[in-house]
């Protein structure tokens, strides 16, 4: 049986490394006494697979998991059993069972929302800020350097971004961004953030910078959908807490 999870990693949870997210739900798992299917060779693992990952520090409203158990189990009684070993800010919201040789959530996932609020390090006016968003989205090629133990790499972040806004409410700037997702790569909230201020001297406080992933999609025809919304074969059920 392959379970399809979504739930939300918010408050401390969000402090919560990707990889420590997956030994979370495995002890979780364990302590809850769901047969979690493990793979086989020398060093066995358990079949937990996470969608796209968060950057520490990011709260998830929305995230999914795939779970492989080793036996047909109810899927309320799943979710019941497993949220009371989770710790604090990790919820379960639904689930659902995936139909056999259906994609991994990795290869379908391809589009992720953000909203990013930030301070302003200096006063601006709206229209100050609106013709700095799309003097940006204007631009054809928007480097930026990333850097890992191999030194700086530039990477153009533009054709990453599908969608970007901004508003002023208050003393901060709330953004709605859409970017794409998936294996080949992608671009990073902070990064469009950073770039806006260093190309459109656009004056952001990055240091306090809160940002929450609204939901990651399988975007088809311009359209974006929950990877539980795929189609998953007879006999499928789907249960929501």
């Amino acid at each position: 049986m392959r379970l399809r999870i979504a739930y939300s990693k918010m408050e401390a949870a969000k402090f919560i490394a990707h990889l420590d997210l997956a030994r979370v739900f495995e002890r979780a798992m364990r302590r809850a006494q769901i047969p979690v299917a493990y793979s086989e060779g020398f060093n066995p693992h358990p079949k937990i697979s996470f969608g796209s990952a968060l950057a520490v520090g990011v709260e998830g409203q929305k995230e999914y998991v795939d779970i492989e158990l080793r036996q047909e189990m109810d899927i309320r009684e799943i979710l019941g059993r497993l949220q009371e070993q989770l710790p604090s800010g990790i919820r379960l919201l639904e689930g659902s069972v995936v139909a056999p040789g259906s994609k991994a959530l990795m290869a379908i996932l391809n589009s992720a929302g953000y909203l990013i609020r930030v301070p302003m390090a200096l006063p601006i006016g709206p229209e100050r800020l609106r013709e700095g968003v799309q003097a940006w989205l204007g631009r054809g090629h928007i480097p930026y350097a990333r850097y890992s133990k191999r030194g700086p790499t530039e990477k153009d972040i533009r054709p990453w971004v599908k969608r970007l806004t901004a508003e002023i409410e208050g003393e901060e700037v709330v953004l709605e961004l859409e970017v794409e997702v998936g294996n080949s790569g992608g671009v990073r909230p902070e990064e469009v953030l950073a770039s806006l201020r260093e190309l459109e001297n656009l004056p952001f406080d990055l240091e306090a910078a809160r940002i929450r992933r609204t939901g990651i999609y399988v975007q088809y025809r311009g359209q974006n959908y929950s990877p539980l919304d795929t189609p998953k074969g007879p006999g499928a059920k789907s249960e929501a807490r």
